[in-house]
């Protein structure tokens, strides 16, 4: 196992005067075999940071180990799949062709879809199936780090506990090493050991998640508890 480490990573967008720092001196450790979220509001850097770790977007500072056996999993699953291809050959491309068959059916089972649906097109499967496929295609390259961007924010309500159990489990499965990102607090309690709090492109906050959502340390730490529903400030309870 593996951990993922980001050392005074920056990230600037943009050219000259217009360049834009989103990610700003950011130092995280997502520890072996454990998942880490990431939580802040939107527009704070936490995909630009994602972006970086698969180098999808260039450093302007600092380093990121390890820079391989890193797989993305998108927020989007209506538009993180190539329409014009069937399930199983999204998955099958970075496979050995003598293995494909076999592997794309293990792939679908172990993301809890029926192998059946390899000769489907993504049209035709629902929100929560086309992120379960997302998933299964990142596995294809036997990951040490995954990382999940916002993958259950498009999703149906009733859809993202089954997603979110199903990424407990095949990441204790296989001991995968996890940097899950939410704007939900809620969710990343749920699937995380750590948490680190990211504002403007910087780590604010960070440590085991118990200890700092229930006794956070930083201001914005504390704005974004409060902002979380609850039974009593819903409207109408």
């Amino acid at each position: 196992m593996t951990a993922l480490e980001f050392h005074g990573v920056s990230v600037r967008l943009g050219r000259g005067r217009r360049a834009v720092t989103v990610v700003d001196d950011v130092t995280l450790t997502v520890p072996s075999g454990g998942v880490t979220g990431l939580v802040g509001e939107s527009g704070c850097g936490k995909t630009t940071l994602a972006r970086a770790a698969v180098g999808l977007v260039p450093l302007s500072g600092g380093a990121i180990h390890p820079r391989s056996r890193v797989q993305l999993v998108f927020q989007d699953p209506y538009s993180s799949l190539d329409p014009r291809m069937t399930v199983g050959a999204a998955i099958a491309e970075a496979l050995p062709r003598r293995t494909r068959s076999d592997e794309v059916s293990r792939l679908l089972d172990l993301v809890g879809l029926d192998p059946a649906l390899a000769v489907r097109l993504p049209r035709h499967l629902s929100g929560g199936q086309r992120q379960r496929v997302a998933l299964a295609r990142a596995l294809t390259a036997r990951p040490e780090v995954v990382i999940a961007d916002e993958i259950t924010s498009a999703l149906d309500v009733s859809v993202q506990g089954l997603v979110l159990n199903l990424v407990r489990e095949i990441q204790r499965e296989l001991g995968l090493t996890m940097l899950f990102i939410s704007h939900n607090l809620a969710v990343v309690r749920y699937v995380s050991d750590h948490v680190a709090v990211m504002r403007a492109g910087r780590i604010v906050e960070s440590g085991p998640v118990e200890q700092v959502l229930s006794e956070p340390a930083d201001a914005y730490t504390r704005t974004l508890l409060a902002a979380v529903p609850t039974l009593r400030s819903a409207p109408g309870a």
